[in-house]
C-alpha cells in the first residue's frame, strides 16, 4: 500500500515540476518579447517626438512671419 501511494504522488511531484519548469520558459520568453516590443516602441516614440519639435519650430516660423506680413500690410494701409 505505501508503494502505490508513493507511486501516485511521484507521479503528481514530477507533473508539477514539469509543469513549473514550462511555465517559467514561457514566462522568460514573454517577457523577452514584451522588452523588444517596449525598445520598439521607445525608439518610434523618439523618432516621432523629433518630428514634432521639427513641426513646431516651422509653425512657429510661419507665425512670426505671418505676423510681419500682417505688420507690413497694416503700415501700407495706414500709409506709412
Amino acid at each position: 500500500m505505501p508503494l502505490e501511494s508513493f507511486i501516485k504522488e511521484g507521479i503528481f511531484c514530477l507533473l508539477f515540476i514539469w509543469l513549473l519548469i514550462t511555465q517559467k520558459k514561457e514566462s522568460n520568453n514573454r517577457e523577452e518579447r514584451l522588452m523588444n516590443h517596449v525598445e520598439k516602441t521607445t525608439e518610434t516614440l523618439d523618432v516621432l517626438s523629433q518630428r514634432m519639435e521639427n513641426v513646431s519650430s516651422k509653425v512657429d516660423h510661419i507665425d512670426t512671419r505671418l505676423n510681419e506680413f500682417e505688420q507690413q500690410v497694416s503700415n501700407l494701409k495706414e500709409g506709412k
